[in-house]
């Protein structure tokens, strides 16, 4: 009975190691690696929650939603009182409303608003879930349950632990709001309340695209760029912002490049998807072998990213 209970302990390290490595790989964007591991682990345990979440989230990043919804869904099934899951249940949900026609997102809201409403329920200090729920309130309409009276009061529950997020939510409710001038201060006010503002220089930045302001945009992602001393996610963010801006294409290469050969990648800035917009920008600047080897590395990562299989072709059909 000794070497049984030895056996089955050495066996649950060893689920909970491939766990770890299924989140890392998830963390630099190797969703090929990540799906095989996570579908191993499945396959020795189909109630694996943890693991059907982790899956989920690589397929949001691939951008297959149904995928990412089926996932999740099972995720929140096998443990419905997980914040963390029922957070990327209402993304997920989200994300196919997004990418469908209007009587289905109509019917998809109200459980994009239920799993965001039930992620703070069983944690009020989730500032993600009070965060993307308040985009819903400020996004959806009154019959949906949005509402951006609901957002500010959102607002109101981060200012006690994270004033950053607070003044930010206060300026996407303001914008929301056609407040312009008090938008662009609390964009400030929330840069000033941020230890490590990058993030808050990029949204300071998305509201100048949105406002017209593209000189000020290129000018507060100088400022992040130069204020970024890890090469995360925000310089992806930074690049991205640039591409959608039309704006500075060498220095989103730059951007990219930068952030691509870098050790701080996060989920939401996934490798293969700043393969595939380095590869866009590429081709724009005329570039073709760069952009081949780019959209390359990019289906390397994540055979299934159906943009960079798309300008793959087009490239190769040239």
């Amino acid at each position: 009975m000794k070497v049984f209970r030895l056996l089955i302990f050495f066996a649950s390290l060893s689920l909970c190691a491939g766990a770890l490595d299924a989140h890392t790989l998830l963390n630099e964007g190797q969703a090929n690696r990540a799906i095989a591991l996570l579908n191993q682990q499945l396959a020795a345990n189909s109630r694996d929650a943890e693991a059907h979440n982790l899956l989920c989230r690589v397929f949001y990043q691939e951008e297959r939603w149904d995928r990412a919804v089926s996932e999740c869904e099972r995720a929140v099934e096998l443990d419905s009182s997980n914040s963390t899951y029922q957070l990327w249940l209402g993304r997920a949900y989200g994300q196919k409303a997004d990418h469908s026609s209007f009587v289905t997102a109509a019917s998809i809201a109200p459980k994009v608003r239920t799993a965001f409403e039930k992620a703070i329920q069983l944690d009020p200090k989730n500032v993600e879930a009070r965060c993307d729920v308040s985009e819903f309130y400020i996004e959806a309409p009154p019959l949906m349950g949005g509402g951006s009276d609901k957002a500010l009061a959102q607002a109101e529950a981060l200012a006690r632990h994270n004033p950053a997020a607070a003044h930010w939510l206060r300026a996407r409710v303001a914008e929301h709001r056609k407040q312009i001038d008090l938008a662009e201060s609390e964009y400030k006010k929330a840069i000033e309340a941020d230890h490590e503002p990058a993030e808050r220089l990029f949204d300071l930045a998305s509201f100048y695209r949105r406002m017209g302001r593209l000189s000020e945009m290129e000018e507060t992602l100088n400022q992040l760029s130069k204020s970024s001393t890890k090469a995360g996610p925000e310089l992806f963010d930074a690049a991205s912002l640039l591409l959608r801006a039309g704006r500075n294409f060498p220095g989103a290469i730059q951007l990219f490049q930068r952030y691509s050969s870098s050790n701080a990648k996060g989920e939401l800035a996934p490798a293969f998807q700043a393969y595939y917009r380095l590869g866009v920008l590429l081709e724009k600047a005329g570039d073709r072998p760069a952009a081949l080897e780019a959209q390359r590395k990019a289906l390397e990562l994540a055979s299934d990213y159906a943009p960079a299989s798309s300008a793959l072709k087009r490239l190769q059909s040239r």
